[in-house]
């Protein structure tokens, strides 16, 4: 890492980083250039908000995520933007310095700040001058104040073969007092505005969230979300494993997503050794991922006609999922969590034998697939259901960041798979599906026709695979960071990683797309019918299970705990053996 005066002057040889020094000019503090699509450039702290303006109006740039990591001067906080025309990535960094730990918010010029820096504040005690709503994010209201999990020295304490923790008396147990202050409760309504609770167990969503639409008669006006009531502290988790044990940890983020993560992860640590994956371990990733896709696509598209009650699109979109389900657990062992990939390749080889099996899976859908897409393109019912509905603008679809399905049916032609090259994506032929419209439709549209771009991914990966080994010896992974992304069915996964050198990371950071698809909700849902809502809020696929904490049952009188996990467990097994009996 070099110290620069001049960052215009700057000695590098990528001509995207001499382009985004030459940009920023005297914030530029210092500079590394990892590799030719990674860049690294510290700026002065004071002028972060002015740095980012650059990256994202004059640059094209887009926030993907934002890392905090704490240092001996306080917290630094790392931007990551994503300038994918150039197939580049710059991570702008700036330092919280102790002891107020205090930086600019940028998320009050830029929407797809606002979670993440809310999470640092959380999770770290980052304070960001100037955020338009600090309210708590993922921690629960009665977490104490002034406690930060991912601080160093916090502890939690040991529990017991049943769960239960040998002391009540932590640095996180509950505190009244902080409930009290009510740090993330939502907003009450104006007069003349009527309150609709969505949540946090609906019967249209499959996991716990909560929506408060606010409304004048039938329109939403405005709208708060309350997410992370599963948060599983992955992260932290990850960093008390080696670095081969982490992709088994990543690929549980969600199911869906088990070669998502895993990927993402795995090239930021190859990127961080140096290692290529041998070409055929490169294919095999390819086609397993495209098969996730398939899945995925099928999987949301059924869902969607379920909650409009287009249940016969729902029926044959999951019955002829089944043999894309079928494959994936022929070729890695399981229907989810394949556990396939691994620093430097793959754990295991395809035999040849299966390659008739997998053509033959995919042949088995595309007509099945046809008959669908018509359905849902030709439906004048559905175009009357969701044209016009739940509009995301491409302006707004850049600012708040989105990813994905989500922002190519807005027009954003982003793409991991292109935009960053990896896998065998640069060796087959394939389109991006965008639409302009930013409705509900469109996002429909873009995943109906992403399926058939998939199968035409995993054909010619089977025509062009290459003999050979399908990994890389790797002997240990060196002091440093670096980050990298993939592009999951629902959009962009991010991680970065950091090495000191030792078994494992000491900071690893995962952006699922979830987390910056589900904020969008703001932009699209406001202006719209109260009956629609529903169907945009799923309209993003949306995974919580990302992004969310743990939650405890209490009663609403006394705000005591009614019961344990354990309780919970029981209580469930006995309704399971009621219900036995009386069918």
């Amino acid at each position: 890492m070099s110290e620069l005066k001049d960052a215009t002057g700057a000695d590098v040889e990528s001509l995207v980083l001499a382009r985004v020094l030459a940009a920023l000019g005297g914030l530029v503090l210092e500079v590394e250039e990892q590799t030719p699509e990674r860049g690294w450039i510290r700026v002065d702290p004071a002028r972060i908000r002015e740095a980012s303006r650059i990256l994202f109006e004059d640059l094209g740039g887009r926030l993907a995520t934002v890392t905090g990591i704490e240092v001996r001067d306080g917290i630094d906080i790392l931007y990551h933007w994503c300038l994918d025309a150039d197939h580049y990535v710059a991570t702008v960094k700036g330092l919280a310095q102790a002891p107020a730990m205090a930086i600019d918010s940028v998320g009050q010029d830029l929407p797809a700040a606002d979670w993440i820096e809310r999470e640092m504040h959380d999770l770290l005690g980052a304070e960001f001058t100037g955020h338009p709503d600090m309210r708590r994010l993922l921690l629960a209201d009665d977490w104490p104040e002034g406690v930060h999990p991912l601080r160093r020295g916090f502890k939690v304490p040991k529990v017991d073969s049943e769960g239960k923790r040998e002391t009540q008396e932590w640095a996180g147990a509950p505190d009244e007092a902080a409930r009290k202050r009510e740090f993330s409760r939502p907003r009450r309504p104006q007069p003349g505005r009527t309150l609709i609770n969505i949540g946090p167990f609906h019967p249209l969503q499959e996991e716990a969230e909560f929506f408060q639409l606010y409304c004048e008669g039938e329109t939403v006006v405005d709208m708060d979300v309350r997410l992370s009531y599963n948060h599983r502290g992955i992260e932290e988790l990850s960093t008390r494993m080696t670095w081969d044990q982490v992709p088994f940890l990543v690929e549980r983020v969600c199911g869906i997503c088990s070669a998502s993560h895993p990927w993402a992860y795995i090239r930021a640590v190859e990127t961080l050794c140096g290692i290529q994956a041998p070409p055929r371990a490169e294919y095999l990733r390819t086609i397993v991922a495209e098969l996730e896709r398939l899945h995925s696509h099928m999987l949301w598209l059924g869902l969607a006609g379920h909650f409009l009650g287009y249940n016969t699109v729902w029926m044959w979109a999951w019955k002829y999922r089944e043999p894309i389900m079928d494959i994936l657990e022929l070729i890695t062992g399981s229907r989810i969590h394949y556990a396939n990939n691994r620093i430097g390749g793959v754990r295991r080889d395809v035999s040849p034998d299966l390659y008739g099996e997998i053509r033959k899976a995919v042949d088995s859908i595309k007509a099945p697939l046809e008959l669908i897409t018509k359905a849902v393109i030709d439906d004048p019912v559905l175009h009357a259901r969701l044209k016009g509905v739940g509009v995301l603008s491409y302006d707004e679809a850049r600012r708040w960041g989105v990813t994905g399905p989500t922002a190519r049916a807005s027009g954003v032609p982003i793409d991991v798979r292109r935009d960053h090259p990896h896998g065998a994506y640069d060796e087959v032929e394939w389109q991006v599906i965008t639409q302009t419209e930013g409705d509900v439709f469109a996002k429909a549209v873009v995943r109906c026709l992403e399926s058939f771009e998939s199968i035409k991914i995993v054909e010619q990966c089977l025509d062009q695979i290459p003999d050979g080994p399908v990994a890389a010896e790797v002997d240990h992974i060196p002091r440093g960071e670096s980050c990298s992304n993939y592009e999951a069915p629902r959009g962009e996964t991010f991680h970065y990683v950091r090495s000191d050198g030792g078994p494992g990371p000491v900071r690893h950071k995962i952006r699922a797309p979830s987390y910056v698809n589900i904020p969008s909700f703001r932009a699209s849902c406001i202006g719209q019918q109260v009956a629609d809502v529903t169907i945009i809020l799923a309209s993003v696929d949306p995974c919580y299970s990302c992004t969310e904490r743990m939650a405890r049952l209490v009663d609403a009188q006394t705000g005591r705990p009614m019961g344990t996990f354990q309780d919970m467990v029981r209580a469930s097994r006995e309704r399971t053996r009621r219900l036995r009996k009386e069918c």
